[in-house]
């Protein structure tokens, strides 16, 4: 199939609905089908709303629902067709039953999210800075909206700056189902060169059975995209992988590894509609699929990653990748600011060796959920040294700053944290008590000047801000 050039698609594709949010559901919801349809919830009961226009009903329910006025008992917009939409699990964190009041936040009058630069808050405005594709002359701007023009689009020359957007779900599977690994390997490979820029098209754009590879290149954006984690079709079994054994998987959402200045942002990243609870058990363990959502390894430098929504998962995010790659000290410089982690397990983000900035992120989850119990958040794995700023944590069942901050890997090899105004289900985290006893021997300081807002703001403004679809691309 040719690749058209964006100004080829405009009058038939670009100014499709683009307007649509979660006004038509509660905030942390993710729409599943229009009235008359058909919602897939899975196994376990989760909330699931029914309306429009800042009105529904939620109800807890499980399995095949049914998107009509009989299953939800109630019509809170009659004469209109609603809309159903998935929340978090039964008993977890339920977001606020109406939208927050203050509108979504707009990039600065006169802006494009597609050649704006990484903002002077985050690693990744560090030195050169994080343009992605926004020198990309006219020829070099493609609106793809299936996987051979999207990998078209990517084989750019000699670093050429390109900016590509996705418009509707591309799904690297759609030519037919993976047959081996070696075809899963080859086909779900996404790899973003140099000076490239990736950004959803509307409130429907998206990645599906593909893994996004950011490798070995310098100067990349990835933003407003919703990215469904790899299923590995064939996990395998480590009898040595705990004292028990376990299945590993081979392939992450999205992997930056050896690159510098990334900025990633406005995504959604989630395991669903292949939830873990779809799966079976084999050698006693569940046959998990999914690897992480995000990992930045192997020395990866000035990276951001910034208001997207990470959810329904297990094995988060790895910075760092191993206790043995000792020449990733000195490097790892990332920020996580403004993230929704939303029923994820653990790796909130786990560190080894970085000098990792986590401030103003919203923890939600529940420690006792049977699909994605909350572990912990943030892990402060091997020489890791990390300045956390004004996080809130909502984890139901948490008690202490030791629940929602680990001590990841051997007490023998150890880092170090730094916490300042964070809250755990409203109180103070208490970084620093019997749970929280950590070295503060960070070494570093912050380069740049981070827009920190107090933890009590964070629940709203994150809800408000998270997530892909709520910046307006054209």
């Amino acid at each position: 199939m040719k690749l058209l050039p964006l100004v080829a698609l405009i009058s038939t594709t670009l100014f499709a609905s683009t307007t649509a949010h979660g006004a038509d559901w509660p905030e942390g919801f993710s729409k599943c089908a229009a009235q008359g349809g058909t919602c897939d919830v899975g196994a376990s009961k989760r909330k699931v709303s029914f309306g429009i226009k800042n009105k529904w009903v939620v109800k807890s329910l499980s399995g095949k629902v049914a998107c009509t006025v009989a299953t939800f008992g109630s019509d809170p917009y009659p004469g209109l067709d609603k809309k159903c939409a998935v929340g978090p699990l039964d008993g977890g964190t339920t977001p606020p039953t109406t939208p927050p009041t203050t509108p979504p936040t707009t990039p600065p009058a006169g802006s494009d999210p597609v050649t704006q630069a990484a903002p002077p808050t985050g690693w990744a405005s560090h030195g050169t800075g994080t343009r992605g594709g926004a020198a990309a002359a006219q020829k070099d701007v493609f609106l793809v909206s299936t996987p051979s023009q999207l990998l078209a689009a990517l084989k750019t020359e000699g670093g050429k700056p390109v900016q590509i957007k996705v418009y509707g779900t591309i799904d690297m599977a759609a030519d037919a189902p993976f047959k081996s690994v070696a075809d899963q390997g080859v086909r779900s490979l996404i790899s973003l060169p140099s000076n490239s820029t990736l950004i959803g098209v509307g409130p429907n754009a998206g990645i599906v059975n593909g893994r996004i590879m950011i490798k070995g290149v310098d100067n990349v954006i990835v933003r407003n995209l919703t990215i469904a984690n790899p299923c590995d079709i064939a996990p395998v079994w480590d009898p040595k992988d705990t004292s028990t054994g376990n299945w590993n998987s081979r392939y992450d959402g999205m992997n930056v590894d050896k690159s510098t200045h990334v900025w990633i942002d406005h995504n959604t990243f989630t395991d669903a509609p292949r939830t873990d609870d779809q799966f079976p058990k084999e050698n006693g363990k569940l046959k998990q699929c999914h690897d992480g959502s995000l990992d930045i390894k192997n020395g990866a430098d000035y990276v951001t990653v910034s208001n997207n929504v990470f959810k329904l998962h297990e094995k988060n995010t790895l910075v760092g990748s191993s206790d043995d790659t000792t020449s990733d000290d000195g490097h790892l410089t990332v920020t996580f600011n403004g993230n929704h982690y939303l029923d994820i397990t653990g790796r909130s983000p786990r560190v080894r060796f970085g000098k990792v900035h986590i401030y103003n992120n919203y923890f939600q989850g529940d420690r006792d959920a049977k699909l994605y119990p909350h572990h912990y958040s943030i892990g402060v794995g091997y020489k890791a040294k990390i300045v956390s700023q004004h996080n809130a944590f909502d984890v139901l069942g948490a008690k202490e700053c030791g629940d929602v901050v680990e001590a990841s890997g051997s007490s023998s090899k150890t880092g170090a944290i730094v916490d300042s105004g964070s809250l755990l289900n409203g109180a103070a985290l208490g970084m620093g008590g019997e749970s929280c006893k950590f070295s503060n021997a960070i070494g570093w300081t912050l380069p740049y000047t981070p827009a920190v807002i107090d933890a009590s703001k964070v629940r709203e403004s994150v809800l408000r801000n998270a997530g892909a679809g709520k910046l307006s691309v054209r």
